[in-house]
């Protein structure tokens, strides 16, 4: 066998230009490959973190009706207690109490439907880490005569307004009747989604329910897990605990995201898959004429005792050597490439790539492949070295020695 590697071997660099080229054609095509997964993974990634753990964390808990109607009068009875009884689960990181109502924004140059959330400071912070995206003002440390309020910069935008200003908010009580109230901006925050920053409103929590009438309304609770590969069992152990509310994970709120998760997981090896594909062609090509141009001395071979499975072998092998050789650098240079770019991340605002916040997405982002991800791929390239190389090898052990040595 180690007679057959270095024959094998020797073989490939008898015409060092051609093999040179396929290993080229390799490395390129994983490099490539590679780091269109890595970024559409990164992508995934940030929508994920952004989503879930900035926004709707892994699992909310509502009252039945409040999602349909999302209205004040559909409180959570004694939500406050059940927070803290979430809070003290083993399985929870976090757990915070909300009053999340529709309403409207008005300022003397616009009028917007908004999502009013009314949190407490201090849970908001452990559950969303709602304070790191803060880009001008503050998170409710300020105090002042009028209520604060914290926006996001789309909608500071559209509404001509700055910390500091003043906005009205309107919206219904729990006896649902309409109520406006003035607001000061304290802080303005910044998100991967432009539609997220027009959206949503936060105050404190106290404040909205003073006015709505109720100063132990509840309308939302969100469960951040410390494992989030327990999501679904936490789910169905909180239905039981809690079985007049409606106990939904991140997958039933946010759908799409869960789509895209999928297609995502599912369509990297089948990128990859399509760039080897596409080599494929090249490498047998490249097998086929090398056999070819060795009739004669593969005849001789066979005539001089070679075993036409030592003959099928040796092809083989020349094949998943070529590759290997080219899928190792390709390997190599994606690890390093993918490593330093997620470190240092690439910013795609110069190029248009603020448009992404549009649809959720940010316009850094940052490279990742899992290893395993790696080993995959390297499977995949011997896996095609070899379909490559059987008709070559086919053809190479269907020679009839007699007839080959008498080729020039």
């Amino acid at each position: 066998m180690s007679i057959l590697i270095k024959i094998a071997w020797r073989n490939i660099w008898r015409n060092p230009a051609r093999s040179s080229l396929i290993i080229g054609a390799i490395t390129v095509g994983l490099v490539a490959g590679n780091f269109i997964s890595a970024a559409s993974v990164g992508w995934m990634n940030q929508a994920f973190e952004d989503t879930i753990e900035r926004r709707i964390s892994h699992i909310q808990l509502h009252d039945p009706e409040f999602i349909a109607e999302g209205e004040a009068r559909h409180r959570i009875e004694n939500g406050f207690a059940i927070v803290q009884e979430l809070q003290g689960h083993p399985a929870v990181k976090a757990a915070a109490g909300r009053t999340v109502l529709d309403g409207m924004v008005a300022s003397p140059h616009l009028s917007a439907g908004v999502k009013i959330n009314g949190i407490n400071r201090e849970w908001e912070m452990k559950t969303t880490g709602s304070h790191e995206q803060i880009e001008r003002g503050t998170f409710f440390t300020d105090t002042g005569r009028l209520p604060s309020v914290v926006i996001g910069e789309a909608l500071a935008d559209k509404l001509r307004a700055d910390t500091g200003s003043r906005i009205v908010l309107t919206f219904q009580d729990v006896e649902g009747e309409m109520i406006s109230a003035s607001f000061r901006i304290e802080g303005i925050f910044i998100s991967s989604s432009t539609v997220y920053e027009e959206r949503m409103i936060f105050v404190q929590t106290q404040e909205i329910n003073e006015l709505i009438g109720d100063a132990d309304a509840v309308t939302e609770i969100a469960v951040l897990l410390h494992e989030y590969d327990t999501y679904l069992a936490i789910t169905e152990e909180l239905k039981h605990a809690y079985p007049g509310l409606t106990v939904r994970n991140w997958e039933n709120i946010a759908p799409e995201l869960a789509l895209q998760l999928r297609l995502t997981e599912q369509s990297l090896l089948w990128m990859i898959t399509i760039f080897l594909f596409a080599v494929g062609f090249g490498l047998l090509n490249t097998i086929l004429m090398s056999v070819l141009e060795r009739t004669r001395e593969l005849g001789m071979l066979m005539a001089v005792g070679m075993k036409k499975a030592n003959v099928f072998g040796m092809v083989i092998l020349e094949t998943v050597m070529l590759s290997l050789t080219g899928g190792i650098v390709g390997l190599v240079i994606s690890f390093g490439l993918v490593r330093y770019l997620n470190s240092i991340g690439i910013d795609l605002s110069a190029v248009g790539g603020e448009n992404l916040r549009e649809f959720g997405f940010s316009p850094v982002v940052y490279p990742d492949l899992e290893i395993m991800f790696y080993f995959k791929v390297a499977m995949l390239v011997v896996m095609f070295a070899i379909l490559a190389a059987l008709y070559p090898a086919v053809k190479a052990v269907k020679l009839v020695p007699a007839e080959a040595v008498r080729q020039e």
